[in-house]
């Protein structure tokens, strides 16, 4: 079996709270309903789900003959899966059908696992295209720009985000991770660490950008932005991402605790917290809206649910359910 990796587990850790965390914000609260909410959610949208697409990236194998194989069992499986779940617990709540399977659109957070698919096949290929970095920036950018790109199939977040894939890849490569963690600069690393937080928390703070640029799923023109404006705070918008990761990887301690085994098994908490948001959303009570609760409960809320569901007897139950369901679907056996 081989070894996990600490470092990244933790991090996975601290990206799982936060994805958690920002989702309570956004379905309890209006992101602009205090300045506090607005800075709070766009500051952690700026790197939460960069950073795990960064992590994806750095774990891309090149020339993986079984990729195939790989991405049915751990994300085409589970997209259809859920997918299906999702729309049946949503009738069951709601007594009516969401309409994103109509629309081609995975329902809320599965874009994530159809953006894998894309992103886990297509590099198998686009590795050995040269500058693939810079190119997938310029996507990124121009991306923006075509109206027609948006929910559907994930397109608009699958061309935003795959910078940070191909980063991911680019650290693994050439040991940049290492060498950061391990230099003898690195008190000056964690230092320049803190200001680049700092940074960007000012930066989302004055510039009050709209949400939807954060979401990475609308046209410049849906945004009501011109195609300039749209590339050029989009560009920043994934500079300060960059920097970000980067930035809380330098911070992230490297040690195994409790909080590696949740960072192994982020899926299941993040598939959960599905479940658990649309239940509480059932019934809108009037103290939803305090910030004191959107703030502290949404803390105790994420903390409950990363630290319950993170746990490895979840994540065997998962793996066993997929593993079924794709032997089912394959008339396999045997993985």
């Amino acid at each position: 079996m081989e070894k996990r990796n600490s470092l990244f587990d933790n991090l996975k850790c601290l990206l799982i709270f936060l994805v958690v965390y920002a989702h309570f914000i956004e379905n309890f609260q209006s992101i602009y309903a205090s300045e506090p909410t607005r800075v709070a959610w766009q500051f952690i949208y700026l790197f939460h789900m960069p950073g795990f697409v960064f992590v994806s990236g750095y774990f891309a194998r090149k020339g993986d003959g079984k990729i195939f194989e790989k991405v049915l069992l751990n994300q085409i499986v589970p997209l259809f899966f859920f997918q299906l779940v999702f729309e049946v617990y949503h009738w069951i709540l709601f007594h009516e059908f969401s309409g994103k399977t109509l629309d081609l659109a995975p329902y809320w957070i599965l874009w994530y696992l159809l953006s894998l698919v894309f992103w886990r096949i297509s590099f198998q290929v686009l590795c050995k295209v040269r500058f693939l970095f810079v190119l997938s920036v310029v996507f990124a950018l121009v991306a923006g720009m075509v109206s027609s790109i948006g929910y559907p199939l994930s397109i608009s977040r699958t061309f935003v985000l795959f910078p940070f894939f191909v980063l991911g890849n680019i650290f693994k490569e050439r040991g940049f991770v290492e060498k950061i963690k391990s230099g003898r600069f690195f008190p000056v690393y964690a230092v320049l660490s803190v200001l680049v937080l700092t940074g960007a928390l000012i930066y989302v703070s004055e510039v009050k950008l709209h949400y939807g640029l954060y979401l990475n799923s609308y046209s410049y023109k849906a945004l009501k932005m011109a195609w300039e404006e749209g590339m050029l705070y989009r560009f920043i918008n994934l500079a300060w991402g960059f920097l970000c990761i980067v930035s809380r990887i330098v911070l992230t301690p490297q040690k195994r605790f409790f909080a590696s085994e949740i960072g192994k098994n982020s899926m299941i908490p993040y598939i959960m917290q599905f479940f658990l948001l649309k239940s509480l959303l059932f019934h809108r009570f009037e103290f939803y809206k305090n910030l004191y609760f959107t703030f502290i409960g949404g803390a105790v809320f994420a903390g409950l649910t990363v630290y319950i569901f993170g746990k490895d007897r979840f994540s065997v139950l998962y793996e066993k359910l997929m593993l079924k369901i794709y032997k089912i679907v394959t008339c396999k056996d045997k993985v």
